[in-house]
């Protein structure tokens, strides 16, 4: 049977460092909560309370109690406490262009020489448990805890930070820290497979600059992420993925500490799609939920956890159908929805939605779920042609329930990417804005669920290509530099000179038969600390995520951990397609975003497309950046 096998370390009477208030009622809570909504025999709980939390008692509860699960079993780790920070060694710090590394801080740190608990150490110790084929959950009430920490404030509208100042010990040489570190990161290591990347979500009460919040309501402490966690887990039920979870959170979260955003991320081969602590099998797509205000006298709104970055305009008329969480498991595409609502206020995240008609119909301790029937503005078009009129008139009706997101079906071509559907007798094939066919898109004209699903698929390939906030200053300064490579070396050269970029493109050139090879080097050229991802969107209509973290100012990263990157043209391609293409993309924002609604297969060339979705904020906080690179063959 599946277990859940949990590690609860909550900490307010710290010694040598000021001592927080709500971290204990945080984590019986927590304890609470799983009790009720797990079964005895599926739960498996160690709790550390205060004193009892140490640095070796943590890192024992690590390797004896979580080291435990192996395949189905879930491992979580939550923490409620202080987190900081501490300089880096010489040896690891390429993999740390800030020179410092994230810390949680145990009880008895910084007394005598007790260390605080650094972010290499919980790497190597949660990639111990997740090598057992555990599925690996982390969350942290702490500050800095996009990377790991808690910050405090006395006022039960100011907040205080569960966050501690950077320790004022010895600093720490690579020996000081634990084996299982020193060995995943050894720079033999790294040189020869890149940076680690033990598989396991990460949820963190905020980004690794802030501070995350404990507030005192009712002469009570309690941390607002951890609060926000348990009206979550009730409003969401089973069916809940962890996107769901932290973006519900998040909601909730923003309204009151607007200076504190939950972050999600996930690394290795984990995937935040699944449900949270494996429950029943559910729906995930975008939400809507409700935010109580701070103050009885101002009305909470509804959100929807889509934004400027997902490519919800800021014009135009966006609307809503809002679904009761678990309709599409029951009737699926014919699902009733419960309500209509409107796009409100469009930010880099999320959406202000004002309901249409009765809102009362709507339970504020809910959440819905949310799919878009109408955009104000999309980057392409699909046109129908054909003389059998009962084909075409099939066919709109399916790209309109089906491509509504991404495309308008369009009557005519207009100055908007079109692509076009061209039915012919028995057939239908998508054409190309040029005009050809495109390869392996012909179908037989009664598929067109499948047509229909190819083309909103192209359409969402189109939406991240021209994605760009209008007049943004933040456009074009991360810089995409597209450095050549040599087959098998390792260790590129930071100061290799890159490719020359003409009119926006690179080109490259096969060596004989042998394709290019490349590695992708970022340059944050501007004064602000940045969220960047950076994509590769492939003429296979393709996009996957190369990179993914956030970027100090004036500073350099590379993706894939400076491995090369091969480029050719697909072995299936037709002969007489000779010059491939990517596009490499870079979206970057103030505020750290999901990279999912960027990241989707091809669309293979028998014209099965695997479709998905997602999001982003205003011009002042977010831009893109974007190379084309061509590869004769």
């Amino acid at each position: 049977m599946p277990r859940i096998i949990a590690l609860l370390v909550g900490i307010d009477k710290y010694t040598a460092i000021s001592p927080l208030h709500g971290c204990v009622g945080d984590i019986t809570a927590v304890e609470t909560l799983l009790k009720a909504r797990i079964p005895a025999e599926s739960l498996s709980l160690r709790v550390l309370h205060d004193g009892a939390a140490t640095r070796d008692a943590i890192i024992d509860g690590f390797q004896s109690h979580l080291g435990q699960a192996t395949a189905d079993d879930v491992a979580l780790f939550y923490f409620c406490g202080h987190g900081s920070q501490e300089a880096c060694p010489p040896e690891w710090m390429t993999l740390e262009p800030s020179g410092m590394l994230q810390t949680t801080v145990p009880v008895d740190a910084r007394i005598g020489d007790t260390f605080d608990i650094a972010d290499k150490e919980l790497s190597a110790l949660i990639h111990a448990v997740a090598a057992n084929g555990a599925q690996v959950v982390t969350m942290f009430d702490s500050c800095s805890s996009g990377g790991a920490t808690r910050s405090a404030e006395d006022a039960a509208t100011a907040g205080v930070a569960r966050m501690a100042p950077s320790s004022t010990q010895r600093k720490r040489a690579v020996m000081d820290y634990i084996a299982p570190a020193r060995t995943l990161y050894d720079p033999a290591r790294i040189a020869a497979h890149g940076p680690p990347q033990p598989s396991h979500i990460a949820i963190a009460a905020c980004q690794n600059f802030e501070t995350a919040k404990e507030y005192r309501v009712n002469n009570v402490s309690r941390g607002a992420f951890t609060q926000a966690f348990e009206a979550a887990v009730g409003a969401l039920g089973p069916s809940a993925t962890y996107v769901d979870l932290v973006t519900a959170i998040r909601t909730t979260v923003r309204v009151r500490a607007k200076d504190q955003m939950p972050s999600l991320s996930v690394t290795g081969s984990a995937d935040a799609a699944t449900l949270f602590l494996d429950g029943k099998a559910g729906v995930s797509t975008m939400t809507a939920n409700f935010a109580p205000s701070r103050s009885a006298s101002s009305p909470g709104h509804w959100w929807l956890s889509a934004g400027l970055i997902d490519g919800i305009p800021e014009s135009g008329t966006v609307t809503v159908n809002l679904h009761a969480r678990d309709a599409f498991l029951r009737d699926g595409i014919k699902a009733t929805p419960v309500a209509t609502a409107i796009v409100g206020t469009v930010e880099i995240d999320r959406a202000s939605l004002r309901i249409a008609g009765d809102a009362s119909v709507l339970d504020p301790t809910a959440v819905y779920s949310a799919v878009i029937t109408a955009m104000g503005s999309v980057p392409l078009h699909v046109m129908v042609t054909g003389t059998d009129a009962t084909a075409v008139g099939t066919l709109h009706a399916e790209l309109s329930a089906r491509a509504a997101r991404f495309a308008v079906v369009a009557e005519r071509s207009a100055d908007v990417p079109t692509i076009t559907v061209q039915v012919s007798g028995s057939e239908a094939s998508i054409l190309g804005m040029d005009g050809a066919v495109l390869q392996g898109m012909t179908f037989v004209t009664k598929q067109a669920a499948s047509i229909a699903g190819a083309c909103a698929h192209i359409a969402r390939w189109y939406g991240v290509q021209s994605l760009a906030p209008v007049s943004s200053t933040l456009n074009g300064k991360v810089v995409i530099d597209i450095v050549p490579a040599v087959a098998k070396e390792q260790g590129i050269p930071l100061d290799r000179p890159a490719h020359p970029v003409k009119n926006g493109t690179v080109t490259l050139t096969y060596d004989g038969a042998v394709p290019p090879r490349l590695q992708l080097r970022l340059r944050n050229t501007s004064g602000e600390a940045l969220y960047v991802v950076l994509v590769d969107l492939s003429d296979d209509f393709g996009s996957s995520v190369l990179f993914e973290d956030w970027m100090q100012p004036n500073s350099v990263a590379v993706a894939k951990g400076g491995r090369a990157v091969g480029l050719e043209v697909g072995a299936w391609r037709d002969p007489s397609y000779t010059v491939g293409f990517d596009y490499i993309k870079v979206v970057a924002a103030k505020a750290q975003f999901g990279s999912k609604p960027f990241a989707f297969h091809p669309l293979l060339p028998d014209g099965v497309a695997r479709v998905v979705v997602d999001e982003v904020e205003d011009a002042s906080f977010w831009g893109t950046s974007l190379v084309r690179v061509e590869y004769p063959r």
